[in-house]
């Protein structure tokens, strides 16, 4: 038994909870989701530039990023993942309940980050409204994610199931970075325009992840693991649209005698489905921007636009 004088409460949470989350943050990540911020900022910005705005930015990027990252230690949690961000899943690390312990945790740090913002009360509340409404949406997603398995659903309703998956689950988080940003610059500024819009962008940056892990014969566990957990991924859903009847069939064959990738293999290539995937999936991504040129106020917009195209191409090829 501890004695009272041996037991250190600082280095008791440092073993069990702050260090497993520095482990996790301290990873290689693309950290775009912050970035989207600073140009919602830019977007909405009637203000001078000013050390309270950038302290802002900066804090609200954080909350961001661990939002994020809190959320993908869950869904390593959910899907029993080896890996995330080049080293094991934090639950294979530190244990199941440490790291449910620390998402857990990292949620509420984040909220707790907009109450110590140097902002008036009225902004912190429109902040925190939307923050609390996008991670209820975004749990709302998971569970379409989760219960679906494909094999099981109907083909007629893939392609909406994902469609919902995608929209909740990716793009809330990537419409709330522009929201909070937006705010921060104008507290009048248009919050459905931008939720909207970091909506069709999550879903574009989640068919590029779901068609860079069709990998076979790849050392990465997260290769082909939405194939096996059953997840409605955009290879089921493009398939689903745009195959045949018979490509279905054989696809969905092949899948369920994973994880022997042969049948998967040989699939794969008669029917150059990754290729066709892909090219749909940028034809996508390109519609998008006919929506960013829509009028924004801020006197920065035009270089933020310019900013945000750039993002949405740097990470759709890290993608892929």
């Amino acid at each position: 038994m501890m004695s009272d004088s041996a037991f250190c409460p600082d280095s008791f949470l440092g073993t069990f909870l702050n260090g497993p989350v520095e482990d996790f943050l301290a990873r290689p990540k693309k950290d775009f989701r912050g970035d989207l911020v600073r140009i919602g900022f830019a977007l909405y910005s009637t203000k001078k530039e000013s050390s309270v705005f950038d302290q802002s930015v900066t804090e609200l990027m954080k909350m961001i990023e661990w939002i994020h990252s809190g959320s993908l230690i869950v869904d390593d949690i959910q899907d029993d993942s080896f890996e995330r961000r080049g080293k094991q899943s934090l639950h294979r690390l530190y244990g199941m309940p440490c790291a449910l312990n620390a998402a857990n945790w990292m949620y509420f740090e984040a909220l707790k980050m907009v109450h110590a913002l140097p902002l008036a009360d009225a902004t912190k509340i429109k902040i925190l409204f939307l923050t609390h409404h996008a991670m209820a949406q975004a749990h709302h997603g998971q569970a379409y994610d989760l219960m679906a398995h494909m094999l099981a659903v109907p083909r007629e309703t893939i392609f909406d199931l994902g469609m919902k998956s995608h929209e909740l689950k990716s793009g809330v988080l990537i419409g709330l970075a522009l929201q909070v940003g937006g705010l921060l610059g104008n507290e009048e500024a248009d919050v459905s325009t931008l939720g909207q819009l970091g909506s069709a962008i999550g879903v574009s940056l989640q068919r590029f992840d779901d068609l860079g892990n069709l990998k076979l014969g790849s050392q990465n566990s997260k290769s082909l693991e939405d194939l096996r957990l059953g997840r409605a991924s955009w290879v089921w859903m493009y398939l689903s649209r745009y195959g045949t009847q018979e490509e279905f069939k054989d696809f969905k064959e092949a899948v369920a005698l994973l994880p022997d990738e042969g049948p998967l293999k040989l699939f794969l290539e008669k029917s150059d489905l990754k290729k066709r995937a892909l090219t749909e999936a940028e034809r996508l991504h390109r519609e998008i921007y006919s929506h960013l040129n829509k009028g924004f106020p801020g006197i920065k917009s035009s270089e933020a636009l310019i900013q945000l195209k750039n993002i949405m191409e740097k990470v759709a090829n890290a993608y892929t």
